[in-house]
């Protein structure tokens, strides 16, 4: 008697671990819905967002606020919101928090948004396809970068999901001063999207492989450091904790490739060919870089 019941609940707890399976329905949400306007705004701004995103393959955004949600009220009858703000310094899988604070100050005026969005049509989206096209444009009128106290006001800045652009400027600008505001705009953006693609630059990485992240013998002046660096493929210095350039550092993998591409975005290969002439090292790293990023999509 006592076997058949032991048997008898074994029976029913299958059944209800199998009911209970059954029963499961997964609540996940798609992220990505943050970046895209509420299904019922239909405002220019929303339809401006939506247009984008399907023509381009990006989504675009004129605050950081991505998510606002009423969660109910309290027991003193106080509304309760869940806010998802976008952090531009965030990075899947880091663990410390970072010495760098940005402030991103919205744009008010459509006109404006109107005039920021034709600026990156026109100047900016024809140099980057493929796999250079950024999850998300992030327009607003000022960028204020705080890193340990010393406070800038960079053009761009770059995030793992999203391009933040300073477009307060745009509206003062010739068509020939734009051109060279995207020049630096482009230094910027491109460094990040080359290096959230490093995993296409091992031919790059391996010529100059043993000397990353290593040190040598300072020299006295800067110029005999550069020499130093450019002769084992280098054009920019290492850094300490403070990501502080300093002498006697060779640079990491990350550093290098923001470095190249940089320099790839900047400069043209007849003019890099006549500066570097004595250091083959870099010519060879010029052309890998160049050929790379032609490759993930960059249009000259």
């Amino acid at each position: 008697m006592k076997k058949f019941y032991y048997i008898l609940m074994i029976g029913v707890s299958v059944m209800a671990v199998s009911c209970s399976e059954d029963a499961v329905t997964p609540h996940l949400k798609d992220t990505t819905l943050a970046f895209l306007p509420a299904a019922d705004d239909n405002s220019e701004e929303a339809q401006m967002r939506r247009d984008f995103y399907q023509t381009y393959g990006s989504f675009l955004l004129f605050n950081d606020t991505l998510q606002h949600e009423a969660l109910g009220k309290d027991v003193n009858g106080d509304m309760h919101y869940f806010t998802e703000v976008l952090d531009l310094n965030y990075q899947v899988g880091m663990s410390t928090s970072s010495n760098e604070k940005f402030k991103l100050i919205p744009m008010t005026d459509m006109e404006n948004k109107r005039a920021a969005v034709q600026y990156i049509k026109d100047y900016l989206l024809v140099h980057l396809t493929g796999k250079l096209k950024p999850y998300s444009w992030l327009l607003v009128d000022k960028i204020q970068r705080d890193f340990l106290g010393s406070v800038s006001s960079p053009y761009a800045a770059t995030g793992q999901r999203a391009i933040a652009l300073a477009c307060n400027v745009l509206p003062r600008l010739t068509d020939n001063q734009k051109q060279q505001y995207t020049a630096q705009v482009m230094t910027t953006i491109i460094a990040k999207l080359a290096s959230d693609n490093a995993a296409a630059f091992d031919g790059f990485l391996q010529v100059s492989m043993t000397y990353y992240d290593g040190t040598f013998t300072a020299p006295t002046t800067s110029a005999e450091n550069t020499e130093m660096l450019n002769k084992a493929g280098f054009i920019c210095r290492g850094t300490n904790g403070l990501k502080q350039e300093v002498n006697g550092l060779y640079p990491n993998q990350e550093q290098d490739i923001k470095a190249y591409a940089r320099l790839i975005v900047s400069s043209s290969a007849e003019t890099l060919q006549s500066k570097y002439a004595e250091y083959p090292l870099v010519l060879e790293k010029c052309e890998i870089m160049r050929k790379t990023l032609k490759s993930l999509g960059y249009v000259e």
